[in-house]
């Protein structure tokens, strides 16, 4: 039952009614249970695997508040009878080795989980080449299932046992309150991966029924329901009939395939983002958005800034900075004074934490090497944008270029766009060696052809028609929403031009969309 079913908006309706039904505070009694059914109907057998990690987030950080707690009433005994230095030493038992054992602890128990469940037998297929090389008998596949949304609910769980290891955060007591915050259903299959000092209170705190909230959190999921209907679902035959041709393909073919790749994706994932925001602004739960209208980036290091924000803020938060102020980081910059010149030594930390994180962006989202290439062919772009930064600078001055100018700008979007397309390519294909195959032939036999069967093989007019459709509101959409929140736009409208509006998307959605009720096929992101 995925979230583009009438099966899920009938039981959303029901849950909605519940919620609002049962006391204040108890409305996230409701919540818990409502997900756990929803998890349950996802067809998932593996629920023991979120025990795990909700029981080890209850220990570790219930532990931490303690030795937290007992640090400072030592504090508040000895205060005004002890030295500065002592003063310094007790609050640095109180933070070492304990409570980084027990952070540790939960990234090493709940990483671990996932590693053996999602990647087990990806490092079984590449061990067993070596140890066959050696006359050694190779390992059998593990016969395990990774649960879904595994890949999210461990990284907002780690990331919550880092905000109270941190100090940032109060930890949650109740098992089922902690229980909730793991498993809330509207993020569980595809995020966004929420931070628990902003999504938790939300979620346990009750709320009034607000019209407001009401008509909003419907108009977003309508909107999300015709960006996957309308753009998405007609868009995804043309690119799997693109790149299941792709051994006599044209290049040219293979490139506009990667553009609506582009295209699809993001329909796909902001669509699922609108919907399950627009269910929890039912609930009066906001939570955090996940695109900011990413393809009008002139970067590649500002599109990831506004695409899979969750993702990429959590990245930044707990893996980048870490890693820039790491050890090893700080001792090549004092060790290298005399070999390296300042600048190489300011960039190493960077370029040493932006390789961290892009191997992990691309490991995180599939366990294969055609995700890990197109995860270091994004940080390979980025680095060198920065390592090379000063000499496109001087190049700006030499050909006069101003940067606020209105083409260079555009400039700067096509061209964004064109390398968020290309890199597409290493997961075009169902396995590396056929993203390789398309590679190959996209820069080998690329030949402009600008007819029908080369742009848009085996599509009708009809089809055509749908997705221009859907693609036109849609850019109209972003251009409003670079100026004020359509929602707003729409609210200060009369009634007739708003419901002329949602006539147009429901229609669109009804006549025009396609459906899928599959779990995994239904939505792009529900694989990783």
């Amino acid at each position: 039952m995925t979230v583009n079913t009438l099966a899920f908006l009938l039981c959303f309706i029901v849950s909605v009614i519940l919620y609002y039904l049962a006391p204040k505070k108890y409305q996230w009694i409701v919540l818990l249970a409502v997900s756990l059914i929803f998890y349950h109907l996802m067809g998932v057998d593996n629920f023991l695997y979120v025990l795990i990690t909700t029981v080890t987030l209850v220990i570790a950080t219930g532990r931490m508040k303690k030795i937290e707690d007992e640090t400072n009433a030592e504090l508040l005994e000895k205060k005004g009878s002890i030295s500065r230095e002592e003063k310094k030493a007790i609050k640095a038992k109180g933070k070492g080795r304990k409570r980084k054992w027990l952070v540790f602890g939960v990234i090493v128990i709940n990483l671990g989980i996932l590693l053996v469940l999602k990647y087990g037998n990806f490092f079984i297929d590449n061990v067993n080449p070596v140890l066959q090389y050696f006359g050694m008998d190779g390992m059998n596949h593990l016969g395990l299932v990774a649960p879904l949304g595994i890949s999210y609910y461990t990284l907002q769980s780690i990331g919550y046992a880092l905000e109270v290891y941190r100090g940032k955060s109060e930890p949650e007591r109740n098992p089922f309150k902690v229980l909730l915050f793991v498993t809330y259903y509207p993020q569980m299959t595809q995020g966004p991966i929420g931070r628990f000092p902003d999504l938790a209170p939300q979620l346990y705190a009750g709320h009034d029924f607000s019209y407001h909230n009401l008509s909003f959190g419907f108009q977003r999921i309508l909107w999300g329901l015709f960006k996957k209907a309308v753009i998405a679902d007609h868009l995804k035959p043309l690119v799997d009939t693109i790149f299941d041709g792709y051994a006599t393909a044209n290049g040219f073919t293979l490139f506009m395939g990667c553009i609506f790749m582009t295209l699809q994706i993001y329909a796909d994932f902001s669509g699922y983002s609108d919907i399950v925001l627009g269910v929890s602004q039912v609930y009066g739960i906001e939570m955090m958005e996940n695109f900011e209208r990413p393809f009008f980036s002139k970067s590649l290091a500002e599109y990831w800034r506004r695409w899979h924000i969750s993702l990429s803020s959590w990245f930044r938060d707990y893996i980048f900075y870490p890693a820039s102020i790491s050890k090893a980081a700080v001792n090549f910059s004092k060790c290298g004074k005399k070999i390296f010149s300042a600048r190489i030594r300011k960039l190493f930390p960077v370029v040493l934490a932006l390789s961290i994180v892009w191997f992990c962006t691309g490991f995180w989202h599939d366990a294969s090497w055609r995700y890990i290439f197109w995860g270091v062919g994004n940080g390979v772009v980025i680095i060198s944008a920065i390592i090379l930064e000063p000499q496109f600078k001087k190049a700006k001055e030499v050909l006069h270029i101003k940067e606020d100018s209105w083409w260079w700008q555009g400039f700067s979007i096509l061209r964004t766009f064109i390398i968020i397309a290309l890199l597409k390519v290493f997961p075009a294909g169902d396995t590396t060696v056929q993203s390789l195959g398309i590679v190959k032939r996209l820069f080998c036999n690329f030949v402009p052809e600008f007819t029908r069967a080369a742009m848009v093989p085996g599509m009708e007019t009809y089809e055509l028609i749908y997705i221009a459709f859907g693609l036109i509101l849609f850019l109209c959409v972003s251009l409003i929403q670079t100026r004020m929140p359509v929602r707003e736009f729409l609210a200060s409208k009369p009634f007739v031009v708003r419901w002329c509006v949602y006539f147009i998307l429901i229609a669109g959605i009804l006549g025009l969309g396609v459906f899928n009720s599959n779990i995994v096929g239904g939505f792009e992101y529900a694989q990783f």
